[in-house]
């Protein structure tokens, strides 16, 4: 199972409507994500999350790729950007079972000063979880 269909099933046990939007074109030869970085949109009552999917090895690299993406900065006042990363977890000679990892680009796609921002970082502003 990869990763976005991994993402797929914990979204849908969770309540929330979700689809891919990543595709494979085939002229180029390559994955293209929506607005170059969305793997997952999932929805929720008012609830919209874009998802950035990854392995557990590649986590950081996409969060530096998603900072640097101007449409990233915009989509950010509509939805909540995250990325997720999946990796095999578990003591050493026990079995390891899958992990997720979520880090939430929200407050930090936005301004420095932006009133938004600041409510985010102090916990003012009500943070959607999925638990």
């Amino acid at each position: 199972m990869s990763p976005v269909q991994r993402t797929l099933k914990y979204l849908r046990d969770h309540g929330y409507t979700a689809e891919k939007t990543e595709h494979f074109n085939f002229y180029a030869k390559k994955r293209q994500d929506l607005f170059g970085f969305i793997d997952v949109l999932a929805v929720k009552d008012e609830h919209l999350l874009a998802l950035q999917v990854s392995d557990g090895a590649h986590h950081a690299g996409h969060t530096s790729a998603i900072k640097a993406l101007p449409v990233a900065r915009q989509l950010v006042f509509h939805m909540d950007v995250e990325i997720w990363s999946w990796s095999k977890r578990g003591r050493r000679g026990k079995r390891k079972l899958w992990a997720l990892r979520r880090e939430s680009l929200t407050a930090k796609l936005l301004p420095k000063k932006s009133l938004l921002r600041q409510k985010i970082e102090s916990g003012e502003w009500p943070m959607h979880t999925l638990d």
